[in-house]
């Protein structure tokens, strides 16, 4: 609420300014009140505690002194109204006029007497003692008619002197208080500003100063207060800012001139402190002091990773979604439980479709990083240069097309977890140095940026190659393969571990199975054999396709050999399993398998090359001579 007074020196202005505030806007946080006050007494200086005050004259000039912090409106007399009193000093028959004004220039004064008919004497008095004085000797002068304001008039009324009020009119009254009411509005907005600020300054859990260009302090919130364990009735106003705390670091910092952060202890906590010049252009135009406390820091940060495995930088498989009952399958198991209890790199190594990535997942889930990301990338995906911007990010306006603020890259993302680099065999040369040293020195910089961040992430990397024969032909930096190699699984390939492929093939027929809202079918002895026997080069990966295209075939309980020779991949297997049914009166697998086309076209049709076709019917040529 802002409270506007008005001091009034008659009841005729009182009139006035009662009818002048009926049309005035009405707001709530304005209040309006009057008192009568003539003059200048000791009384007037009691009645200002309000924000805005409006007066005339001498008053008005004694309020303005007194009281500069204030806004002090002042209602004034225009020229008409000086002409309107001379004109009445006229028919009053004067010869020698006194006019008292202050801080009034009046032009053409040889103008003005001929209007009034009288000599014209000019008075300035700014105060009451002042016109009293000058009134005294306007008598010796011959004054016979006195014009002035209230002050005058009084006086001459006391001395039974002629006098002329200089009355304010209606429109002087009314700029007054739009004026006066302006002045509030702009109060009220400013200090409904200051209250936003000081409320979102005092619910920061920073600590935050502001000081001028000779270090002082302008402004300091309540949780800089605490910092510093100052008392919040110590007033630390145009106080050095060096005076908080005897610490020649915090010294340096505070009286700096340029942009910087630091950690500094205050009372056995670390903070870490921020200097921010309010212009970076001008200097020694203050700045702003930012104090955070570092746990809170870290648990902002641990905060906002789980909040990114939240998002889905998860792992989303464990050691128990690993199946195999092999005694390779098992050791590898074993092997990689034992790694997931340290925080060395992994290398993973196998054809595709093996499952490298769900081992790379095991680990972090078993880890001690598990509440922590997990990014995986592959990197044979993307070319070099947005590969470098996916890993390391980059900053706003590093290069075309970049993303306005800038992009935090992988490694970043991974902090406190595990990032997986799939495909690493495939990584460009000019980019494994940067990783090289990404490794080495636990710190990234972003593409066009000057500054490195810290960072603690585990890397488990793959790869389907031979990365020591990329070594040799100078396409792979041994220095960077052994970074990565400093503990390895070798997964061998599905051919290579005949007794998973049944256990294999069960778990994936009864899940897709499930998913299609179908029976689980039973293999059976004839097609489990030919699945036994299949070379499997897609590994797991191809197996699991398979049982999923089986499931979508199949509308009985049963998985059987005739379903397995709808497949291109089993029809030579399937008539070959069935060639081995002597007596059947059929003719020979050759004779079936002679094309009246081209052996090539056959071939393609039974999905296997012309040297298996022709090994097909040579075998069953030596079968049916036995």
């Amino acid at each position: 609420m802002v409270r506007i007074r008005v001091f009034i020196p008659h009841l005729e202005l009182k009139e006035i300014f009662e009818d002048v505030v009926a049309g005035l806007p009405q707001y709530d946080n304005v209040q309006i009140e009057t008192v009568y006050i003539f003059g200048t007494p000791d009384v007037l200086f009691k009645e200002c505690d309000a924000e805005i005050l409006v007066a005339r004259g001498m008053t008005h000039d004694v309020l303005r002194e007194r009281f500069p912090q204030k806004h002090v409106v002042q209602i004034q007399f225009n020229s008409f109204d000086i002409f309107e009193a001379l004109v009445a000093c006229r028919e009053l028959g004067a010869k020698k006029i006194a006019l008292f004004l202050h801080n009034v220039e009046i032009r053409c004064l040889e103008n003005l007497e001929e209007l009034c008919g009288a000599t014209l004497c000019m008075y300035d008095a700014p105060d009451e003692k002042s016109v009293e004085e000058a009134v005294s000797q306007a008598v010796e002068n011959g004054a016979d008619t006195f014009v002035g304001a209230g002050t005058m008039c009084g006086i001459c009324d006391r001395k039974g002197l002629r006098r002329v009020h200089i009355y304010t009119k209606h429109d002087a009254v009314e700029a007054a208080m739009q004026e006066a009411l302006n002045a509030a509005r702009t109060i009220n907005l400013e200090r409904t500003r200051s209250d936003i600020i000081n409320i979102m300054l005092n619910h920061n859990e920073d600590g935050i100063i502001a000081i001028d260009e000779k270090a002082q302090i302008l402004a300091i919130n309540n949780q800089a207060y605490r910092i510093f364990q100052l008392s919040t009735v110590r007033k630390l106003i145009g106080l050095p800012a060096s005076e908080l705390i005897a610490s020649d670091e915090w010294r340096q910092l505070a009286e700096g001139g340029a942009w910087r952060e630091q950690i500094l202890s205050f009372h056995d906590q670390k903070y870490y402190v921020q200097y921010k010049p309010l212009n970076e252009v001008e200097a020694g135009a203050g700045a702003l002091i930012f104090i955070k406390n570092v746990d809170r820091i870290m648990e902002e940060e641990s905060r906002i990773r789980r909040d990114l495995v939240e998002k889905g930088l998860t792992a989303k498989y464990s050691f128990r979604d690993i199946l195999g009952h092999s005694a390779a399958i098992r050791d590898n198991i074993r092997m990689a439980e034992r790694y997931s209890k340290v925080n060395s790199n992994v290398l993973i190594i196998g054809e595709t479709g093996t499952g490298k990535e769900l081992f790379a997942h095991s680990i972090h889930q078993m880890s001690k990083r598990s509440r922590q990301p997990f990014v995986a990338l592959n990197c044979a995906a993307l070319p070099e240069s947005l590969l470098e911007s996916e890993l390391f990010g980059y900053e706003a306006g590093a290069f075309s097309g970049a993303v306005k603020g800038g992009k935090m890259g992988l490694f970043e993302l991974a902090h406190k977890g595990t990032i997986f680099l799939d495909e690493i065999g495939e990584i460009p040369i000019a980019l494994q140095a940067k990783l090289l040293r990404v490794l080495q020195e636990k710190e990234i910089r972003r593409i066009g940026s000057t500054s490195v961040h810290p960072i603690d992430v585990r890397v488990i990397s793959a790869t389907n190659i031979n990365i020591e024969e990329k070594i040799r032909e100078g396409q792979f930096r041994s220095d960077l393969y052994y970074r990565l190699n400093l503990l390895d699984i070798y997964i061998p390939p599905l051919r290579e571990r005949k007794e998973d492929i049944q256990e294999l093939v069960d778990a994936y027929l009864a899940r897709f199975a499930c998913e299609m809202e179908k029976s689980i079918p039973a293999v059976t002895p004839s097609a489990a054999r030919i699945l036994q026997e299949h070379s499997w080069h897609g590994n797991v990966r191809e197996l699991r396709n398979i049982c999923e295209r089986l499931i979508v075939l199949n509308d009985t309980n049963t998985i059987s050999e005739e379903l397995l020779g709808q497949l291109k991949i089993f029809q030579s297997k399937v008539i070959l399993s069935g060639s081995n049914g002597i007596g059947e009166g059929d003719d020979s697998v050759y004779e079936r398998l002679k094309p009246k086309k081209k052996k090539k076209d056959l071939a393609e049709e039974l999905g296997v090359s012309r040297t298996t076709l022709w090994r097909m019917a040579k075998r069953q040529k030596e079968i049916e001579g036995k």
